[in-house]
């Protein structure tokens, strides 16, 4: 894991700054206050957070597939499918902050798959 530790900060450090930015500028305008509190109160970290333990499993997938780009669509597709389609299909989400949500989380594992494969690149 020593010669992956450069691409998955990159990674991580990716997705944090691309989600902070489109969640906070785009999803959250669009949704509603949430009616409960968040576990981890400080968002920041717990974006830091997700993000960590999200390119952690990023890594062991790309790890086990080979192939960055289709791990990290294949993340991405998944998270739209669970959360975003299954939400507005349900009634918890309208149509307008899950197009939002779709769009930032192609982009977030888009610029981690090409980050991670950069900075693999390098090592």
């Amino acid at each position: 894991m020593g010669d992956r530790i450069k691409p998955i900060i990159g990674a991580w450090l990716t997705a944090s700054v691309i989600a902070y930015v489109g969640v906070q500028n785009l999803f959250n305008p669009a949704m509603p206050e949430p009616p409960f509190e968040p576990m981890v109160a400080n968002l920041i970290a717990s974006t830091a957070l997700f993000q960590i333990i999200a390119v952690l499993f990023f890594d062991w997938a790309v790890q086990k597939t080979g192939k960055t780009m289709l791990t990290a669509m294949v993340i991405a597709i998944s998270q739209i499918l669970l959360v975003d389609i299954n939400y507005v299909l349900i009634g918890r989400r309208e149509l307008e902050p899950a197009l939002y949500s779709i769009g930032i989380i192609f982009v977030i594992w888009w610029a981690v798959a090409f980050v991670y494969d950069k900075l693999s690149e390098t090592s």
